[in-house]
């Protein structure tokens, strides 16, 4: 039966009020009675920004310029006004294994099973990537990829022109048609100059070379790319959102003004330009971060001159590795799949879920499944790329978008009043930058108000080891081809790509990576401040690892004795928060059974041959029993005895009972810790 709509239909909100913003903060006042809003419920990124608990339709329309429809300025919600991709994402997996026939053999299974494009991550030393000196490596590491079908994104550590030569000589000799490859050089010099903080010369040969290497690209492999600006480098190093946005942009223009002063015209430099950018465990910030990068780079583009189907670049995602631990690794699982709903959510080009196991070594094979199937449950069950920008629209995500494009913007604009990106990573001052923000992030990881799962928050201190691969460096640079071969002859400068055909040139007369590095190795090699690379669980992960040491020399965990007070119901709050706060650095801790008997629980601390005890009792109790307790602790042999809370009014009598120290919420977790280890090894 149908309903007439005037008649029938039962408006079940009729006989309510409007509900109104104002009317909601009078409620939350009340609840709040008398604390600061901002305090209690707002939050704020490192960049400073603010980010509310309820956001409305005023927001979003306050929140600037709209984001527009999707395939349509100002790019926001993406370059298509179709889904993400007919088939999803494009599926990109990392490969960095140092011998090149392992690689290729995970490579080859990776895509079997999924994947559907690769980074190859090269160094030729194999420390931090593939261990490719010559075509023959290259080859090997390739063979049976079907080049034109697979793309390959490279991402070199070293020399990165006599890379590009060595492939574009690999793509000759299978004879791929030259627009058949979709892939990317993976140049990127500023981002290198910030990992490794060395170039093989001076700033301005190195952006020349870049240019030229775009202008060969250009005219030869029209659909491939050759810029690679990736945010891994500075986000590793602890920066926040803002900052990455702008890093980006400052990064993309530094190229632009170098190409088209070559001689290139701004379209066609547009079209070589490509982004990798890191999402992490928050996901409402990823997703934002994502779509203010379409935006700003739109926005670059525009201002440079770029026609509007040149003002999009593709983009991919990255879960952040600074994200990933080594204890408890199975919580990356979680981590990783947050990071890529994220990415999904916002329409990332291609995603790339790095493995469970990262922080540990080289990927073993179910990490490298679960990170493949990770985009496949959220591609096929949860159908996520079949819907255009699902954020679009949401009053939350859309003023989160905006306030981050124009403290990106912000940012960007502080790096070019600086003289550009290139002279703050020279000079250092861009990494001083970001360290105020790495010290910030850090100190409150410290205090614990940035929760780690399974590291400061319910950790596993009985956990199974998780062993990833390994690798014998030296045994693969052994039996690979270590010396130069060929000769790269006399290299012409950089110009419009006349140095890059040169090294394709020399490339094919059998010049392997070596011999071409040699004859690019003028002039005075530059260093600069490298960013230092930082993983969020460092801090307590040393701790644990201190623990583990303790264990091997003395055959047992360091322990601590969780001296109870009361009943369980008045103890177990605070000895849940103790035995969280010492097993977060590696020492175990025994509950005591609880109680208000002096004797019994000095004995019960005695009988668990632990060297050191904390009170855990509700205020009342420590009023009335901590500084007895203490006491009898202390004269039962305990060499420390801390208590769980601030102490108030009682700290100094406590102290005088015999209590060494208190822990309580925003205390620097491991510094406390560090020093219970210490008196541990003494002890």
């Amino acid at each position: 039966m149908q309903l007439a709509p005037d008649k029938d239909t039962l408006p079940l909100a009729g006989d309510f009020p409007a509900a109104s913003h104002a009317g909601w903060l009078k409620l939350v006042d009340k609840v709040l009675n008398g604390a600061p809003f901002d305090k209690k419920l707002v939050a704020r990124t490192y960049d400073g920004l603010s980010i509310q608990p309820l956001y409305t339709a005023d927001d979003w329309n306050s929140a600037g310029d709209p984001s527009g429809y999707p395939g349509a300025a100002p790019y926001t919600r993406g370059g298509r006004a179709t889904g993400t991709a007919e088939n999803g994402w494009d599926i990109r997996q990392v490969h960095s294994h140092p011998d090149p026939e392992v690689v290729n053999r995970h490579i080859l299974e990776d895509l079997e099973r999924g994947v559907t494009s690769i980074v190859l991550r090269v160094d030729p030393s194999g420390k931090n990537g593939t261990a490719v000196r010559s075509k023959a490596d290259l080859d090997t590491a390739l063979k049976g990829v079907l080049l034109d079908i697979a793309p390959i994104v490279f991402d070199p550590t070293g020399p990165t022109l006599p890379m590009a030569a060595l492939f574009m000589q690999v793509l000759s000799e299978r004879g791929l048609k030259n627009d058949a490859f979709t892939g990317s050089f993976g140049t990127d010099p500023l981002g290198a100059l910030a990992t490794t903080g060395t170039l093989i010369t001076d700033i301005d040969t190195i952006l020349a070379r870049m240019a030229d290497t775009t202008a060969y690209v250009a005219k030869h492999y029209p659909n491939a790319r050759t810029l690679n600006i990736k945010t891994t480098p500075y986000h590793g190093a602890g920066c926040g959102e803002a900052q990455e946005l702008g890093i980006a942009m400052a990064t993309a223009v530094e190229y632009l003004r170098r190409i088209v002063s070559a001689g290139m015209d701004i379209d066609t430099a547009a079209r070589q330009v490509a982004f990798t950018i890191t999402t992490d465990a928050d996901m409402i910030l990823s997703i934002a971060k994502i779509r203010s990068l379409r935006r700003l780079w739109g926005r670059v583009a525009e201002a440079c001159g770029a026609k509007e189907a040149n003002r999009v670049a593709p983009v991919t995602a990255i879960t952040a590795p600074r994200m990933y631990s080594k204890r408890d690794p199975w919580v990356n699982i979680l981590r990783g799949t947050v990071a890529c709903f994220a990415a999904g959510v916002a329409g990332a080009d291609a995603i790339t879920v790095l493995p469970l196991d990262y922080a540990l070594g080289y990927p073993s094979t179910l990490a490298r499944r679960v990170a493949r199937n990770t985009h496949v449950v959220l591609q096929e069950e949860s159908g996520l790329a079949k819907v255009i920008d699902p954020a679009g629209g949401a009053w939350t995500f859309e003023k989160l978008t905006d306030d981050l494009a124009v403290a990106g913007w912000a940012f960007f604009q502080k790096i070019e009043k600086a003289g550009g990106i290139a002279k703050m990573l020279l000079d250092g001052t861009l990494a001083t930058e970001i360290a105020a923000v790495r010290e910030a992030r850090l100190s409150n990881i410290a205090k614990r108000k940035d929760a780690l799962t399974g590291i400061s928050e319910f950790p596993n201190i009985h956990e199974a080891d998780v062993v990833a691969e390994k690798a014998d460096i030296d045994a693969v640079l052994k039996k690979r081809d270590q010396g130069p071969v060929g000769d790269a002859g006399q290299l012409p400068p950089a110009g419009k790509g006349e140095l890059m055909a040169a090294l394709v040139e020399a490339a094919k007369k059998g010049a392997n990576l070596p011999a071409m590095s040699k004859g690019l190795a003028t002039g005075t090699p530059i260093t600069a401040t490298a960013l230092p690379q930082m993983r969020l669980s460092q801090d307590f992960e040393t701790l644990r690892d201190a623990g583990d040491a303790f264990k091997a020399k003395f055959g047992a965990r360091p322990q601590m004795f969780l001296a109870n007070l009361g009943t369980v119901a008045e103890f177990t709050g605070r000895a849940t928060y103790a035995k969280n706060f010492y097993e977060a650095g590696g020492i175990e801790t025994i509950t005591g059974t609880g109680g208000t008997d002096i004797t019994a629980i000095t004995a019960d601390f005695k009988r668990s041959g632990a060297p050191f005890a904390i009170v855990c009792g509700t205020d009342a109790a420590y009023a009335t029993h901590a500084a007895d307790l203490a006491k009898a602790l202390k004269e039962a042999g305990a060499g420390i005895v801390h208590l769980a809370g601030r102490g108030g009014d009682l700290e100094a009598a406590l102290k005088s009972a015999g209590v060494d120290g208190f822990i309580y919420m925003g205390c620097d977790v491991p510094k406390v810790l560090k020093d219970v280890h210490k008196q541990l090894e003494a002890a």
